[in-house]
């Protein structure tokens, strides 16, 4: 066989080896906030508890990230009695900074979700409560929590 001609098989060979190439998938890194965190302060009136879920969106559907939805899942646990409160969980999305934010919407009142993990490995969340009631006085939480 003539060395051009083994050239070419070999060439003719790769060519559509090429075609039938496995597709390419990108490997998400699970972010620091995914988990569950507890209140650093164990008397707080406040979010006693936050559960932070990820959904790894490393694929494009018709223009969109797959799978749909939110690439962020946070859920809070309110101080009540005897247990804690359970808030619906709500999709968040990437903001400046680093942090993540989500909306709520209770009813009574829309809550302003915003968590970032800091440098020292702790969770900060902040929440902004707008209440419907006028006569109600809207109010600021920011708490620091620790992995559970």
């Amino acid at each position: 066989m003539k060395r051009s001609s083994i050239i070419a098989h070999a060439l003719l060979l790769f060519g559509f080896a090429g075609f039938y190439a496995a597709p390419a998938a990108a490997l998400c890194v699970t972010p620091g906030e995914e988990g569950s965190w507890a209140n650093v302060d164990a008397n707080t009136r406040s979010i006693v508890r936050a559960d932070v879920r990820f959904q790894c969106q490393d694929q494009i559907l018709n223009g969109q990230p797959y799978p749909p939805g939110e690439p962020f899942y946070i859920k809070l646990y309110g101080a009540c009695h005897p247990t804690a409160c359970e808030w619906q969980e709500v999709g968040a999305n990437n903001i400046a900074g680093g942090w993540k934010r989500g909306t709520i919407d209770q009813g009574f009142a829309k809550r302003d979700i915003r968590f970032k993990r800091l440098a020292d490995g702790r969770l900060r969340v902040i929440i902004d409560t707008d209440f419907r009631d006028p006569r109600r006085r809207d109010y600021r939480s920011d708490e620091l929590f620790n992995r559970r």
